[in-house]
């Protein structure tokens, strides 16, 4: 009867087990690799982003369509974990929230890196920093400018255009 009991248990704790480690471990370290591929990324990729209407099209789109998956696959890799609020406080995940703040920054990042404006290389990095902030990641490139560095930069060109428009007409 003791050995039957124990043969019980000792199932029954490793069922308990392989629920734990595919519900749990397995989806949160999936999510943990999507992030640390998006600091891989951003920086692997800086140069064909920021240069994308001088490098090769091919290498410049790659890069994009590399950013837009990456989002989708933080907000899909996320939607993985089951309680993932109660979760992420014990295993220091970003919030849900910003994860889809991130996701679309890493599209915003796609999608600017074809501009003509005369701050889009400000925009790109700040979009860049927003995306290392929501996901509470350090910032893979780090250019010496603050946060607040860019949003100055980026509405000094724009008040600089207005002017110049005003000027024009």
């Amino acid at each position: 009867m003791m050995l039957f009991s124990t043969i019980i248990v000792g199932v029954f704790v490793f069922v308990l087990g392989q629920i734990v480690l595919k519900w749990i471990i397995e989806p949160t370290q999936k999510l943990r690799e999507v992030i640390s591929e998006v600091v891989f990324y951003l920086a692997s990729d800086h140069s064909d982003i920021h240069c994308a209407s001088i490098v090769e099209k091919e290498i410049a789109l790659s890069a994009g369509k590399n950013l837009k998956r990456l989002g989708a696959r933080l907000v899909s890799s996320q939607q993985l974990i089951p309680f993932y609020n109660q979760l992420r406080k014990i295993c220091g995940l970003p919030k849900p929230e910003n994860i889809v703040k991130a996701s679309k920054q890493l599209s915003l990042i796609s999608s600017s890196m074809w501009s003509d404006n005369n701050d889009k290389y400000d925009r790109l990095n700040l979009y860049r920093k927003n995306v290392c902030e929501y996901l509470s990641v350090p910032d893979p490139v780090d250019d010496g400018f603050s946060k607040q560095d860019l949003i100055d930069n980026i509405n000094e060109i724009r008040e600089i255009n207005k002017s110049r428009n005003k000027a024009v007409l």
